[in-house]
């Protein structure tokens, strides 16, 4: 049974929702490995000014950084309310993603939407050209209403299903064996182990970009002598 993960970040749980989307995955071949960060834990807030407790946003990149940034998720989904007026899941959601690009995270890979039980109220928030802009630029994959989050999440775990990346189903690949030494075929990688090659990969330096093409002239080379297809 395939294993999907979601990365999921509020200040509330959501079980009976996750409970749901579990139920739902199952039937249909998955199972569900959910990931809770808890932006109620004290180990997130901090005392401004006036001694009032708020969310440190500092701690809470770092720890996403630090802990998130390199692991598979096939979801990043975000309450966009989290009771502080400093800061909300647009606003972490965004670093996360343009973060992620930037800097080569295998995070990069997950799809990224947010939730709300009050999506009305949140839209009349963001009407503005500058917001709409914003919006766009994000290229969120969705913006889900809480009361139907187990049916909204479920399609779009189902939906990349039917999209395939190549570079991350090398680097998932040559994970599985990240110890083995390269010896042949692409000489630039003589000596480096799969897993340091994966790294080149991943973070889209020439040498593995280099090699990837390298590796479909070979496989397509194979394909022709093994067809004994003619000129």
């Amino acid at each position: 049974m395939s294993v999907t993960r979601l990365l999921y970040i509020d200040d509330n749980r959501i079980d009976s929702q996750i409970e749901n989307l579990r139920k739902k995955l199952k039937r249909s071949g998955f199972d569900l490995d959910e990931t809770f960060l808890n932006l109620n834990d004290e180990k997130f807030k901090k005392r401004d000014e006036n001694q009032k407790v708020i969310l440190d946003l500092k701690k809470i990149k770092e720890y996403i950084t630090e802990n998130y940034s390199q692991e598979n998720f096939d979801i990043v989904a975000s309450d966009y309310d989290y009771s502080d007026e400093n800061v909300d899941g647009y606003q972490l959601l965004s670093w996360i993603k343009n973060q992620s690009k930037s800097q080569k995270y295998r995070l990069r890979f997950a799809q990224f939407c947010l939730y709300s039980a009050e999506q009305d109220k949140i839209v009349e928030q963001l009407n503005s050209p500058d917001q709409i802009k914003k919006l766009v630029k994000l290229k969120i994959d969705d913006f889900i209403d809480r009361n139907n989050l187990a049916n909204d999440l479920f399609s779009l775990f189902i939906k990349p299903k039917e999209k395939y990346n190549y570079s991350k189903h090398l680097i998932d690949y040559l994970e599985k064996y990240p110890d083995l030494i390269f010896n042949s075929v692409y000489p630039k990688f003589k000596g480096k182990s799969l897993s340091e090659i994966a790294h080149e990969i991943d973070k889209d330096l020439p040498n593995g970009i280099d090699f990837q093409k390298n590796l479909v002239e070979l496989t397509i080379a194979h394909l022709v002598n093994l067809n004994k297809f003619k000129d």
